[in-house]
């Protein structure tokens, strides 16, 4: 770039600089009404963070207890409810040594009223 260019370039960026400076309001101006709304609002922050708070007080106070007259059973007396996906045909042929000499089709019983 030439000389003249750069220094008409300097003087319009100058320009706008002062553009924006002159349509910013003051620092001071700002962070003052910063303050005085953030006071305002703090009331209603911590009125918006205490309906939690008070609702989960209310559902505690307010709910019913369980009656004592269930006997709670072992863990031991617990199935699964899916269990029986666990059950698969032919499933002995897994868990039985296969007798030589017979096919393993002949091994597995019918189930479900197949022969």
């Amino acid at each position: 770039m030439s000389i003249p260019e750069d220094s008409r370039l300097r003087a319009q960026f100058a320009n706008l600089r002062e553009e924006d400076r002159n349509a910013v309001p003051p620092f001071e101006r700002t962070a003052s009404v910063r303050s005085i709304s953030s006071r305002r609002n703090y009331a209603w922050q911590i009125a918006v963070a205490a309906v939690p708070v008070l609702a989960v007080a209310a559902m505690l106070t307010l709910r019913t207890h369980r009656s004592t007259d269930a006997v709670p059973r072992g863990i031991t007396a617990w199935s699964s409810p899916t269990a029986f996906l666990l059950e698969t045909p032919g499933k002995q042929i897994l868990t039985e040594t296969p007798k030589l000499g017979t096919p393993l089709i002949f091994a597995v019983p019918a189930q479900d009223g197949r022969k």
